[in-house]
Formats: structure tokens, C-alpha cells, sequence
């Protein structure tokens, strides 16, 4: 009898950026066509959908969680519960790539970066009883407590996996399958504080615009968003694409993406995008300081971005900026992005406070001033890091406080252009949002205040778990 396999997306209950538009990510369906293809009867779960419980789970034979470090605990909770039931539990995702041995404290195996290829061995491997040592890309514990971790066999091709398989989800109904559609892999930047080229290389790998479009098929009646980490970073290949949708009548109602600024000066690439009903692009402008931009990895200089932004609005396409604060920037340049925003007519914004990912340049530049590793707060809203020249405690005081300024009443009812009265409703979430996200987060920010994360706190109060840290209300 072939193994009965189970795959879940860890969640979080708290609220987080993406609260509002919450849309399951793509690869744990993936990794879910991919054993199906070879035989096995796989089931996907998603946390953030429903409550995800471990004697829901029991009946499988193995288990694989994916997670990112925000919801890394919630996944090692549900890691040591089947664990207790004797369950074979993988591991996977950005977080669990570059910290292992924590990792391997909770679960029996670690997949390391792409995971489709060394799912699919290491589940041939246990069915048969062959040695781990001989599939690549993993790790896992000796009977001594040895780390083994085997060599990657490289990234894989990208363009001849099946597209995800959400009907694998006993939680969706066909009709709710998720408008998530990936077309690829990888990104040519190199941001200090992204673990995405570290995960899946600077090359650029894609899927074919046949199977890009079969994917839309379904979708054509909905708001789609395409979750490349970089939708145009290849404008001929984007280009190419949207010519595609228009000849082969494959056009959502409307869809969104992820761009670098620098594409929105193309603009025989913005009328595609207008055409095929682009309604926003989420940018990451992240300074409006060229030496911070530099600083961080970014190609773009400050000087070019109000002309991206205007020539977005001219094609009808709007724009939600998104942009990080560094631990070395002035307290008072989070009241200068909102000033800059307002004045640029940005649609819609987040400020994030650089977070350290485990993995990315950022997490070794900035090791010394991490003020503690509770991972369910790495999610780009929680000042981790001490800050140059103001404490952590006024850093975060002052995105919410401007973050509230930038999503007021006043600016929601004054959003409305000829062509985006959508901007009304986006603001509103924005205003809602912010102001439920510092009502639960106000013991966090009560803990900073009194300075509560110091750097020589015991290390048992900077474990995963924030043992000694006393509950949020």
C-alpha cells in the first residue's frame, strides 16, 4: 500500500499586511501535483483558511509543513504534536532552509530550498526504505544527533512542473479555487532583506505561456493576481505573455502583480497591461533616499520614481508603493514617505520595518542589534531591530503613527479619481486594517516601551517559543 501523504501551509490568526487579501501560496499545491502525479494519494491543508488540527492529521503517514518565519511557531506546534504520534513530518520553506538544526528540534527531515524534486525522493526513499544520505537537498539528524545535510541537486525545472492542484484541498470547493497564478521562479535583484534569490537564484526560470493561459481559463470571471516576485523583470517575456492573453481571448476580469519600478518607464509594456485589465502593481520603491536605496540592493535611483508613478496613472494602472524602513534611517523619514506618498498620489502604501530574514544579507548585517528572534513577529510590521538613532520602541510608534495619517478618514474620502474609485474601498481596508493591527499589538509595543527586549536578556527569553516574554493580550 503507497503512503498517505498530507501537506499544510502553516497560518497565523494575528493580523499581518496581508490580512485583507489573504491568497494561499502556490507552492504547497505544486508539491501536491507532483506526488499525485507519481501515484500518491496527497491531501493539502491551509491553515489561514481553517484550523488545522494534528489528529486531523493522524491518519497520514507522512506530514509536510511549509511556513515562513512569521508563522514558523505555529508550524513547529503542530510539528511536535503529530511527532507524539509517531507521523513522519517534513519541513519546508524559507525559514527551515537556513535554520535546520532548529528546525530538526520538531520535525524528522528538512527540505532545503525548491522542494518539489526532494519531496518527491524523500517520499520514495521512506516508502522504500532506501538511506536519506542519497537525496539531495535535505537534512536530517544522525542517531548520534549528527546534522546531515546532502548536497542540492540544483534548482529545478521550473517549466516542467504541473501546475497546482487545489483541488487536493478538502477546505475549497472548485468554485473557490484560489486566483493565484505564479508563471516564475527567481529574481535578478538582490535586496539586502529578501531571502527570494537565496531560495531560488537570480536566474530567471518560467513557465510556458500555453500552460500560463490554461491556468487563467478558469479564472477568466475573477480578480487574478499573478505572485511572481517580479512579473516584469523580463519585459520581453511579459510582453510576450500579455500578447497571448489578448490573441488567445484569455483576459481576467481584471489582475494585479509585483513589479520593480524601473518597468513602469516601458510604456509599450504598460499598454499591455492596461488591455489586459491591470488594475494595480504592488512596487517595491522601498526609500525615497537614493544612498538608502543603494544601500539596500536596489537598482532604481529616487529621482525616476515620479515619473514611474505618473506614467502608471496615465495607463490607467494604479499603484500600491511599498516601502521599508532601515534600522540606520532618521525617526523623521517615515513622516517623509507619507509627505512624498501623498504628494505622488500613491494609491495605496505599506511601511515595513526591515526585518532581518534568516538567510538574507540583512540577517548577518544587523545580527547584533536584533532585539530578539520571535519569529511570529518577523512579518516586516514589528520593529525587530534596534534602531541607529531613536529607540525601538519610538521606531514603531511612528510607523503606526504615520502608517494611521496616511490611511485617515480625510485621505479615504478624498481617494476617489476618475477610473480608480476602487482607491475608496483600498484605502478603507487600509484604514481598518492599521488601526486592528496596533489595537492587538499593543502589548508588543507596551514591551518596548519599557524596554523589555535588551540585548542581554537570557537566551531561553529569545527562543522561538518567547518562553519568558509575557502573553499579548
Amino acid at each position: 500500500m503507497r503512503l498517505r501523504i498530507a501537506l499544510v501551509e502553516s497560518g497565523t490568526p494575528a493580523t499581518h499586511i496581508f490580512s485583507r487579501t489573504y491568497l494561499p501560496r502556490v507552492g504547497i499545491p505544486t508539491m501536491g501535483a507532483v506526488l499525485k502525479q507519481r501515484g500518491y494519494d496527497c491531501d493539502i491543508f491551509f491553515e489561514a483558511l481553517s484550523p488545522v488540527r494534528a489528529d486531523d492529521l493522524w491518519a497520514y503517514d507522512v506530514v509536510g509543513i511549509g511556513s515562513l518565519t512569521s508563522t514558523i511557531e505555529s508550524a513547529y506546534r503542530l510539528a511536535d504534536s503529530l511527532r507524539e504520534s509517531r507521523t513522519t513530518v517534513v519541513m519546508g520553506g524559507p525559514h527551515v532552509t537556513f535554520m535546520p538544526r532548529e528546525a530538526l528540534n520538531h520535525c524528522d527531515y528538512v527540505v532545503m530550498g525548491e522542494g518539489e524534486d526532494t519531496l518527491a525522493s524523500l517520499i520514495d526513499s521512506i516508502e522504500h526504505g532506501k538511506d536519506p544520505q542519497d537525496v539531495g537537498g535535505l537534512a536530517f539528524l544522525s542517531a548520534d544527533g549528527t546534522l546531515n545535510i546532502t548536497e542540492s541537486s540544483g534548482h529545478v525545472d521550473f517549466a516542467g512542473l504541473p501546475s497546482p492542484d487545489f483541488s487536493l484541498c478538502p477546505q475549497m470547493t472548485s468554485a473557490k479555487i484560489p486566483p493565484i497564478i505564479t508563471t516564475s521562479r527567481g529574481c535578478p535583484h538582490k535586496c539586502t532583506f529578501c531571502s527570494v534569490t537565496a531560495v531560488f537564484g537570480r536566474k530567471y526560470r518560467f513557465k510556458s505561456n500555453e500552460q500560463v493561459i490554461s491556468e487563467l481559463r478558469p479564472l477568466l470571471h475573477r480578480s487574478v493576481c499573478f505572485g511572481d516576485d517580479n512579473f516584469c523583470a523580463d519585459p520581453r517575456r511579459a510582453k510576450s505573455l500579455l500578447r497571448e492573453m489578448i490573441d488567445r481571448d484569455a483576459v481576467p476580469l481584471r489582475w494585479s502583480g509585483e513589479m520593480a519600478i524601473m518597468a513602469a518607464l516601458d510604456d509599450e509594456l504598460l499598454d499591455l497591461m492596461r488591455k489586459t485589465h491591470c488594475r494595480t502593481v504592488y512596487v517595491g520603491i522601498e526609500s525615497i533616499d537614493t544612498t538608502v536605496l543603494k544601500r539596500m540592493g536596489k537598482s532604481h535611483q529616487a529621482h525616476v520614481i515620479p515619473r514611474c508613478i505618473e506614467n502608471l496613472h496615465r495607463h490607467g494602472i494604479g499603484i500600491h508603493g511599498m516601502f521599508v524602513i532601515s534600522p540606520d534611517d532618521p525617526l523623521d523619514s517615515v513622516g517623509k514617505i507619507i509627505d512624498y506618498s501623498v504628494e505622488a498620489d500613491i494609491d495605496t502604501i505599506q511601511i515595513c520595518s526591515l526585518t532581518p530574514f534568516p538567510g538574507t544579507q540583512s540577517y548577518e548585517e544587523y545580527g547584533e542589534r536584533i532585539i530578539h528572534r520571535s519569529w511570529r513577529y518577523y512579518d516586516g510590521m514589528h520593529v525587530v531591530v534596534r534602531p541607529a538613532t531613536c529607540s525601538a520602541y519610538e521606531m514603531q510608534e511612528e510607523i503606526v503613527k504615520q502608517m494611521k495619517r496616511f490611511y485617515s478618514i480625510k485621505n479615504v474620502l478624498d481617494a476617489y479619481r476618475p477610473g480608480r474609485a476602487w482607491r475608496i474601498g483600498y484605502r478603507l481596508g487600509g484604514y481598518l486594517l492599521i488601526r486592528r493591527w496596533a489595537r492587538e499589538n499593543a502589548g508588543y509595543i507596551d514591551r518596548l516601551r519599557a524596554g523589555y527586549y535588551q540585548k542581554d536578556m537570557p537566551e531561553a527569553s529569545l527562543s522561538p517559543k518567547d518562553a519568558a516574554a509575557p502573553a499579548i493580550p
